[in-house]
């Protein structure tokens, strides 16, 4: 396969190239681009050798199989439909609101594509959120859906590792906080978050249903890496808790029966997505509540781009 990336700096580009290294999936070639103005000998280095940076402009769809996008494009519409009309599948790996077709890959496990796609992985708590309602459905029908949403400094990119990083040490100096914004480091700040409805629409498309109620909302806490996601689902029938727990870890998901090792620093830069603290509703017995914990660059970014990547790959593409 002829894979192409788009993204040279930060975590998710660095994780995904170490990642393709590591599975040794049988590349036949690695292309890198960047759409920011490139330094004269820019390069990355791919199973130990050096890899030239190139202008996306430079790209010739028809040379490539897949291109990731890890950069957002300003027509990014357009320019997948031109790679799809020579043949080319496009993942946009951005986690941005996107029209390209939402995607989990534990959710299309089955899937053979064996045409041009658009793909775009959602936001990292869909992700993870999705394959445990998934499992919730197993003989059963979900009506609602409400979810705090505890983002880290790394949701919002270099810039949010950066303002917490510096936080952190003024106030450990004995200093005070720099600017007018709100202060992130030692504290959890409840904000809206931003497309609430986009991705509340977006969740269900995911799962195939429509949900009487779907609501999404975001907290900031102070940490650099992970995700942890408090979510409340009301089903039609009363809820099969072991049939549930089957499903979960029927499809890779880790169900923590203890409240030991459960925990979003913990479980940092973790490959898998993590449930505890179940509790069925007290009284009411079709109500779940539940912590979800999943590192949103490694597994909401690079694992499951990876896992994209194998699902064209077994396509024969």
């Amino acid at each position: 396969m002829r894979l192409g990336l788009c993204g040279v700096g930060g975590p998710i580009a660095t994780g995904l190239r170490e990642q393709l290294a590591e599975l040794e999936l049988g590349l036949s070639s690695l292309s890198v681009f960047s759409l920011a103005p490139i330094e004269e000998g820019a390069s990355v280095r791919f199973e130990g050798r050096t890899v030239p940076v190139m202008a996306l402009s430079d790209l010739e769809f028809s040379e490539l199989d897949l291109l990731v996008m890890l950069e957002p494009h300003p027509e990014m519409v357009e320019l997948a439909d031109n790679a799809n009309a020579l043949g080319c599948h496009v993942i946009d790996a951005t986690m941005a609101p996107a029209a390209g077709r939402w995607v989990v890959p534990e959710l299309m496990l089955d899937e053979r594509v064996d045409y041009p796609v658009y793909w775009a992985l959602p936001h990292a708590a869909l992700s993870a959120m999705a394959p445990v309602l998934e499992g919730l459905q197993a003989g059963n029908e979900l009506l609602s859906v409400d979810a705090l949403i505890c983002e880290s400094a790394s949701a919002y990119g270099d810039k949010g590792t950066r303002q917490l990083a510096a936080e952190t040490a003024r106030l450990l100096n004995g200093q005070g906080i720099e600017g007018d914004g709100p202060q992130l480091a030692f504290n959890l700040l409840p904000d809206s978050l931003e497309n609430a409805e986009v991705l509340e629409q977006g969740l269900q498309d995911l799962l195939g249903v429509r949900l009487s109620a779907c609501r999404l909302d975001r907290a900031q806490m102070p940490l650099f890496y992970g995700q942890a996601t408090h979510l409340t689902a009301t089903l039609a029938q009363p809820l099969m808790l072991d049939s549930c727990m089957a499903a979960w870890r029927e499809s890779g998901i880790h169900v923590f029966e203890s409240k030991e090792g459960f925990s979003t620093v913990a479980l940092a830069e973790d490959d898998r997505i993590h449930l505890g603290g179940l509790q069925p509703g007290r009284s009411d017995d079709h109500t779940l509540r539940a912590w979800i914990i999943a590192d949103n660059i490694r597994k909401g970014a690079v694992v499951n781009t990876t896992r994209l990547i194998e699902i064209l790959i077994k396509s024969s593409i």
